[in-house]
Order: structure tokens, then sequence, then C-alpha cells
């Protein structure tokens, strides 16, 4: 049986193919130029990934000063580039509310209503696909369909899945990129710049805040004794699987605040929120809830957090980001396959500070990666393991205030950028009290704790 990707994904690419054989033009750039171009980089995956790619996004510009840079990302994730100097357009593909509909016969309509109404007519000096995996999100359909002169994107034989089911994608790049040794997302996507003919000069991760976002941080924490230590816990991720225990975080944070003054700041999704109230019943100490809460306000608020601590996900990149020490739980053990989707050497936080906590060998029959969908190799990272990495870099940091914190980020990293005013409700002390006592899942307390809106 054919596998679903093949008429989602693999299919529409193949005939986008054909159809760039038969009609579109094969003029060459004559790359590297320095002159005007006009780039456009699809980036249709994870927020992770997104964030990842935002070194390439400034080194483009660094390399290709009067370029023209768009990008195409998902709507959610738009709000972490809108403030991006080095991005002149953003796009992003129009939600289909097809319900009845799998969900990849929805993302094939979109990507198809993204190039009608956005792509076609236009024409792009150079289309980049910067993922690795197996393209999943009609990346290089889309690439084939702007009609660039050179589409920039890594070989279909990157990995023995990638070359099974994106088979005949090397066809659809002019500039086809090897799979290379192993390493880290962040430098496989500037090995982008380099095909082009361009020098990397900085690959560090780069999200612009805005006067507001830190405004409202700010507030937020204005009332917190200088002496406290602000803890990110990142207790979500894409499957259930890569999730550690809320009870293993909360005995973790407990632990840590019989020894120090620590406020638990839970970062979740919308649709985590109501885990979040289970761990916050579960904490000695009151925490805040940023369930849902805009991207660049919850970056704001990471900004002055003493440590993150979470699960593999999209929100430890965004802790990295903000220069946050960072610890993640994961569930890739360190035997394990290092180019596997779940692996630290491709995706651990890229910051100065981060640690990722590793089973030391896949458990049961896991070789290679962990396969079971629930918990399960995960479990192998101890509460005491856990609790000895937090402790070590929340015991070798300085303790700054708050406000001092803010006065130094607003003036080294300030970019002003107008938005509409939106709504943000926060767990307060009397909700989670209220929690502690079951009653907060049952009434209002639980909705209260997300944003109205994404900025």
């Amino acid at each position: 049986m054919l596998p679903p990707l093949f008429f989602s994904v693999r299919m529409p690419t193949l005939m986008a193919l054909l159809w760039h054989k038969l009609f579109a033009e094969n003029a060459r750039s004559g790359l590297p130029h320095r002159g005007p171009m006009s780039i456009i980089i699809f980036r249709l995956d994870a927020m992770g990934d997104v964030v990842l790619t935002t070194p390439l996004f400034r080194e483009l510009k660094r390399a290709f000063p009067k370029s023209r840079c768009t990008v195409v990302v998902r709507s959610a994730f738009r709000p972490l580039l809108v403030t991006n100097p080095h991005i002149d357009e953003i796009l992003t593909p129009p939600e289909v509310k097809l319900s009845h509909l799998p969900q990849r016969v929805r993302n094939l309509i979109s990507a198809m209503l993204l190039y009608w109404r956005s792509l076609r007519g236009r024409r792009f000096d150079i289309a980049i696909s910067p993922r690795w995996d197996v393209d999943e999100d009609l990346a290089t359909m889309l690439c084939l369909l702007t009609k660039a002169t050179e589409r920039v994107g890594y070989t279909e034989k990157a990995s023995p899945v990638k070359q099974r089911l994106n088979r005949g994608f090397d066809a659809a790049f002019s500039i086809r990129l090897p799979a290379g040794p192993v390493r880290h997302e962040v430098i496989r996507n500037l090995v982008v710049l380099e095909a082009l003919g361009g020098t990397v000069q900085d690959s560090n991760l780069e999200l612009r805040l805005t006067e507001r976002d830190r405004d409202f941080a700010t507030r937020l924490l204005a009332n917190l004794p200088v002496s406290t230590r602000l803890i990110a816990l990142g207790i979500g991720a894409q499957s259930v699987g890569r999730r550690w225990p809320l009870q293993r975080y909360a005995e973790c944070v407990n632990r840590l605040a019989q020894q120090m003054s620590v406020q638990p700041i839970i970062v979740c999704s919308a649709g985590e929120s109501e885990p979040a109230l289970e761990l916050a019943k579960l904490l000695n100490c009151g925490p805040i809830i940023l369930s849902g809460s805009p991207l660049r306000e919850t970056c704001a608020v990471l900004e002055h957090c003493d440590l993150f601590l979470g699960n593999d996900s999209g929100s430890a990149h965004l802790a990295a980001a903000m220069g946050c020490r960072t610890i993640v739980i994961s569930r890739h053990p360190r035997d394990g396959d290092p180019n596997h989707s779940n692996s630290p050497l491709r995706f651990g936080p890229y910051c100065k500070t981060a640690r990722v906590l590793q089973p030391a060998t896949g458990v049961d029959n896991c070789t290679g990666g962990c396969h079971v969908a629930e918990p399960h190799c995960i479990m192998a990272v101890s509460v005491d393991e856990v609790f000895a990495a937090a402790r070590k870099i929340l015991g070798s940091k300085p303790v700054i205030p708050h406000a001092e914190k803010a006065k130094r980020q607003v003036l080294l990293n300030f970019h002003p950028v107008s938005f509409n005013n939106h709504s943000l409700f926060l767990h307060s002390q009397r909700r989670w009290a209220a929690a502690r006592e079951g009653s907060a899942l049952g009434g209002g307390a639980g909705k209260a704790d997300a944003s109205l809106r994404s900025s």
C-alpha cells in the first residue's frame, strides 16, 4: 500500500517537476553575485525549525544586502518574524477549514491557494528549502512553482527515509546540498548561504522583541523579590513520548524551592492548559501560567528567566534564542542514531549555556531512537539527575534584579514596531490556590489562562 505522503506530497511534487520541465524557463542566474536579488525561503515545518533558521535570514541579508527576502511560514509563527529587520516580506498559507478532509489533503489545498494568491505571476531569483529531513510540507513543490532560476535544497539521499518518501525530488533543485556529516540544524541551514557563495559571520539565533513585549514582562515580574530565581517550565511537546511526567517536574521544583526562593513560570500552548493546572496543584509555590500567550510576550518573559527546564520542544528553542540558560529532558538515548529527528546533536538548544539530559541507552527494543508513543525511554532520566543539573546552573548564576534586566535588554536589542492591543490572562496566586483545592479545573479559571489571540 502506498504511504499517504505519496498522494499528498510526492505525487504533487513530481507533477510540478513535470510542469517545470515543460513550461518553465531554464535560465541560470550565474551565482554568486552581489546585485539586487529576490530570495524566497520556505520554512513550513515546526516552530523550532523556524527559530533555528533565523541566522540564515540575517546572513543572507549580510551577504546580499540589496536582496529582497521573502519567507513563507505557518501563520502561527508569523509573530516571531514580523520584527525581523532582515526579512522584507512574510507569506503564510491560508487556513483550510474543511474538517472532513484529511490534514494532508488540507495542507495540499493550502499550498496551492498560497501559490495562486501570492506566488503566481511573480519571479524569484532564488528559492530555498533548507529542510534536511523528509519534505512533508510541499516546500519542494512550491520551490518549483516559483519559477526561480536557482533552487536550493538538500538531496533526497540525506537519509534512507527521505530517499524512499522523497524519491525524485533531487531533480527539483539546481543546487543540491549533500547530506554532510552530523551537525546542528543551525549549521545545516547556514550551508545554504555557503552554497550561494556567501560567508557565515555569525550563527547566533535572533528573535527581536518590541517595547510592548518587554513592558508586559516587566510589569508581570515587577513585584517579585530580587533574590527570586525564575524557572520556566516547558511541559509541552509535539508528541506524548517526549513529555517528562508532571509529577517529576513538580518534585524537582519543590526540592529547589526548599533551598532557594523560586518562581515557577509554566509555558505551554493553549491546548495544554489542563496539564498546566494539574502541575500547579502539585507545586508548593504558586506558579505563573502562560498558556497560549503571544509568542513574543512569552519570549520577553523567558528573557528574564534564570533557567528554562523543559521537554524537547519549540519553547526550548525560544528560551535559547533569548539567552536563557536551558535544560532539556530528551527521550533520545545517548547511544542512539545521531541523525534521528530527536537527536540533540541536531536539535539541541543553540545557546551558550545548555544541557540536554538523556537516557544512557534505549529501553527494551528502542534501538537508534525511542519508538514508543507514550513516555518510555524518557522515564530513564531521573529527578535526581535533573535536580542536580538545575541546582548547579542556578547556584552559579548571579542575581540580577528583574528591572535591571529589562533596562539592559531594551538597550541592547530594541526594535520598535507598532501592533494592535491584545489581552492576556494569567494564572494568579488566587487561581493557583483554587486549583490546589480542586476547583479551578471545573470552572472558568482554566479558560482564563489562555491568551485571546496571537499578536
